[in-house]
């Protein structure tokens, strides 16, 4: 006291804190936190969608390739065009065609005009009995076969089927066939590529 008086003493407020929350800085740093983990769950939800959908495709990716074959596995001599599923998911087969020379052959008897010349077609015809795969498309499960035709050899038509066995290292296919997810490929011999679609060629098609 000066002289007897009193003198009142400053009155410190401490520091205010809006609405009794937390320094301003503080809320700053709790709401960039709390947006940076709303982002990283939303990317992780999205690359583990991501990885989901690719891992679901590779499981179900077909691969399927055409060839000839002129032996059952029980030692039968038997010619045939089959195709073939390797991968590891179902084919749908939607074009097949196959060229020898400069021509698409479009049926069996064609085929085998093509072969023997139109001179002996129909004798060739009328001996080489077909069994064939005539529907116009063909869903293939993973690590299964269709046969396109077979030619069964035998005494009565074995001159015409020896001139079919020998022709049919230069015979080429070329097809076109789809994931059960309708990612497409088309092939002609040993040559595979992405498409966006299968397009059918209807005059060339082979229909067995």
């Amino acid at each position: 006291s000066i002289g007897g008086l009193l003198m009142e003493q400053p009155e410190i407020h401490p520091p205010h804190h809006p609405d009794g929350g937390l320094p301003r800085f503080l809320e700053w740093v709790t709401s960039v936190s709390s947006l940076i983990v709303t982002v990283t769950s939303i990317a992780i939800a999205v690359h583990s969608g991501d990885t989901m959908e690719r891992l679901v495709t590779a499981n179900s990716f077909p691969y399927l390739w055409a060839g000839s074959s002129d032996i059952t596995p029980e030692g039968k001599r038997t010619l045939s065009v089959d195709l073939n599923s390797t991968g590891v998911g179902p084919a749908h087969e939607k074009t097949f065609k196959i060229k020898v020379g400069d021509h698409y052959a479009t049926s069996v008897t064609d085929l085998v005009a093509t072969v023997v010349g139109p001179q002996d077609a129909a004798a060739a015809n009328a001996v080489l009995h077909a069994y064939k795969n005539v529907v116009p498309d063909r869903f293939i499960a993973a690590n299964a076969s269709q046969f396109m035709f077979r030619i069964p050899r035998t005494d009565e038509n074995e001159r015409y089927w020896d001139m079919l066995d020998r022709s049919a290292n230069n015979w080429h296919y070329e097809f076109c066939y789809c994931s059960v997810f309708e990612e497409c490929w088309q092939v002609r011999d040993t040559v595979r590529k992405p498409i966006k679609q299968c397009l059918r060629d209807e005059p060339h098609e082979f229909t067995p």
